[in-house]
């Protein structure tokens, strides 16, 4: 019975309860927005991580001494490259420099300007390099946090290293990295294999580790065997197994944030279910009267039915925008800190925007009809009840 009479009369209830669903719309508003920002976080982080580990090699060789990783000898190239299958062979210079405090530090990398790299940002700011001007002089390329350390402690345009000998080494600082991709740069020095080798301690012949691409993963099984008979002091490490150990901590910290979620939502339900329950005179008195004009269950459940899907579908949209802009407008502050756990330089990461079509309709069913059955179920007890009893 949807008519101009029926929606008339939708709209003046919607009015004479205003002040009921006004605090209604404000909670439910609060609960999707917690949840969409969870949502949102976790779903923009996973989009990042997964395209930075795509570019990953296919595995990593360490060098284990007394289970402690030790620097790896770059002469161990030479036999593993021998192994069918292997597509490149590259050994990787980095590690942390800790900062005087001795609780925060700094992530060096070393690379080489003329050689091409499999991780798609890494090219793209190597492309951008003026590479006579880097190597004119020892150079970095440093994230946001660094940058943010430097300046608060008077270092402008440089920075002196400590080294393991005694002495100084003072680097200049050539670039900062794009905000875009605060999340993996944020604590990041990147300059020459040389000057990454002499920071770090490491001699010209050794590498913090040797990173293998396998073109073909029907082969891989076969190349892992074959690296693990090479040599057995490594441990090998594969991209599977490092994209599991990220997925593993980013659900852990999500289900911990959905639980805290379900219950928070949970008890609104069951407040909101309370408060209907407890239904005051009038709104008896207004089902009845509804009751004696004629007007059927079905017609009284779909009136309420339409009111509270009404609210509930105006305080899901204004939740997932407000989570929209937290997140991807703010950068969640507060949230990323807590979701991330940053545990040295202050991060200021930039989320890039994700929105999942599927997730949000699951998310709004999941809402709506819990709004609605903990509305309905009250609403129906009294449309049930005899219109003379529910006038007393």
């Amino acid at each position: 019975m949807v008519n101009n009479s029926f929606l008339n009369f939708l709209s003046l209830l919607l009015i004479k309860h205003r002040s009921k669903h006004i605090t209604i719309f404000f909670i439910s508003t609060l609960i999707v927005a917690l949840l969409s920002s969870m949502l949102f976080l976790n779903s923009a982080i996973k989009k990042d991580t997964q395209q930075t580990l795509l570019a990953q090699p296919d595995f990593v060789i360490h060098k284990h001494i007394g289970g402690q990783s030790v620097p790896i000898e770059s002469n161990r190239i030479q036999l593993l490259s021998k192994i069918r299958g292997i597509t490149q062979i590259t050994p990787r210079i980095y590690g942390r420099y800790f900062l005087p405090d001795h609780k925060h530090y700094f992530t060096i990398v070393g690379i080489d300007l003329f050689e091409t790299h499999n991780e798609k940002t890494l090219q793209q700011l190597i492309d951008d390099i003026d590479i006579k001007k880097f190597l004119a002089k020892e150079h970095m390329i440093i994230g946001k946090g660094v940058r943010k350390y430097l300046t608060q402690n008077y270092y402008k345009d440089y920075f002196n290293f400590q080294l393991s000998t005694g002495t100084q080494k003072k680097v200049t600082i050539y670039d900062q990295f794009d905000p875009q991709v605060n999340l993996l740069s944020n604590d990041l020095v990147l300059t020459t294999v040389e000057l990454a080798q002499e920071i770090l301690g490491l001699t010209e012949d050794q590498a913090t580790d040797i990173a293998i691409y396998v073109r073909n993963e029907a082969e891989q099984e076969n190349v892992k065997f074959k690296l693990l008979s090479s040599h057995f002091d490594t441990k090998i490490i594969s991209k599977d197994e490092i994209n599991t150990a990220y997925e593993t901590f980013f659900n852990y910290k999500g289900g911990l944030f959905l639980i805290l979620y379900i219950i928070i939502f949970l008890t609104f339900m069951l407040i909101l279910y309370q408060r209907y329950s407890m239904i005051n005179s009038s709104d008896k008195k207004e089902i009845a009267i509804l009751r004696s004009v004629g007007w059927s269950i079905k017609d009284i459940l779909q009136l309420k039915v339409l009111e509270t899907v009404i609210v509930g579908l105006f305080a899901f949209v204004f939740g997932i925008l407000i989570a929209y802009v937290f997140v991807f407008i703010f950068d969640a502050p507060l949230l990323s800190h807590i979701f991330l756990g940053f545990n040295n330089l202050h991060n200021s990461v930039v989320f890039t925007p994700v929105f999942d079509l599927g997730l949000i309709s699951s998310l709004f069913l999941f809402f709506i009809i819990s709004f609605i059955a903990s509305v309905l179920i009250p609403v129906w007890k009294i449309a049930i009840t005899d219109p003379n009893e529910a006038m007393k």
